[in-house]
């Protein structure tokens, strides 16, 4: 896309990281957490992000040998690395990971959609053979085929992402920072990357992804736990 020696996808990675500590500064704002907890929170859950965004990625290529500086970052990986280190803070100073969930939710999307942001101008998870509007061609590419006009998949999923996003910050500023809108919104972001997965070139040989089969686990849990809400709020009426 560019030809440039400047490390454009470790500055929008750092973009999403500095945007995550923004949002939940502003999500944070009516919570009981002090700005010291709320700051060693934010701590704990970039630590995570990067640990299990690139441990995830060695564990879906194990063949490419485990150098951590060069090992790229994986959206599960860095989901569940961020849930499992504030998992870790919950513990340690015996806090509710419920109230802390709630809090830092919302910018999940946002750091995914900045992130991709980032991988489409490296040409990382780029898309299938295409010619139709909004084609892209990469010409100085390390990662991508250059040359070969493709799907713009990063940028749609950027931009998605970005209104769900938004979704959550607005049902929050609504005072609905509930249960129910972060299941909508992980049931939105799961069938989002399940069904953009198929648009990806490295989809084309794969019956289903591990990335898919996550998401589809994702979406069973989050119904589930929205039946259970609904008939547990219908007997304490």
């Amino acid at each position: 896309m560019f030809n440039t020696k400047f490390p454009i996808y470790a500055f929008t990675i750092l973009i999403a990281l500095i945007s995550n500590i923004i949002v939940v500064l502003f999500t944070s704002k009516k919570s009981k957490f002090t700005k010291k907890e709320i700051l060693c929170m934010l701590i704990y859950e970039n630590i995570g992000i990067v640990i299990g965004a690139k441990i995830f990625t060695f564990l879906l290529n194990p063949e490419k040998g485990f150098n951590f500086n060069k090992l790229g970052l994986s959206s599960y990986g860095a989901l569940f690395g961020s849930i499992l280190f504030l998992l870790l803070f919950s513990f340690q100073f015996k806090k509710s990971i419920k109230k802390i969930i709630t809090i830092f939710a919302p910018s999940f999307p946002l750091m995914y959609s900045i992130g991709k942001v980032g991988c489409f101008i490296v040409g990382c998870c780029y898309g299938i053979k295409y010619n139709g509007f909004g084609k892209v061609v990469y010409h100085y590419s390390k990662i991508a085929p250059n040359g070969v006009t493709l799907f713009p998949i990063q940028l749609v999923e950027s931009v998605l992402f970005l209104l769900i996003f938004i979704y959550m910050l607005n049902c929050y500023v609504k005072k609905k920072r509930n249960e129910k809108t972060i299941l909508n919104a992980v049931i939105m972001c799961s069938s989002a990357k399940f069904i953009f997965d198929f648009f990806r070139m490295s989809h084309v040989y794969v019956l289903i992804s591990i990335n898919q089969i996550i998401s589809v686990c994702f979406i069973i849990i989050s119904l589930f736990l929205k039946t259970k809400i609904h008939f547990s709020l219908n007997k304490k009426i």
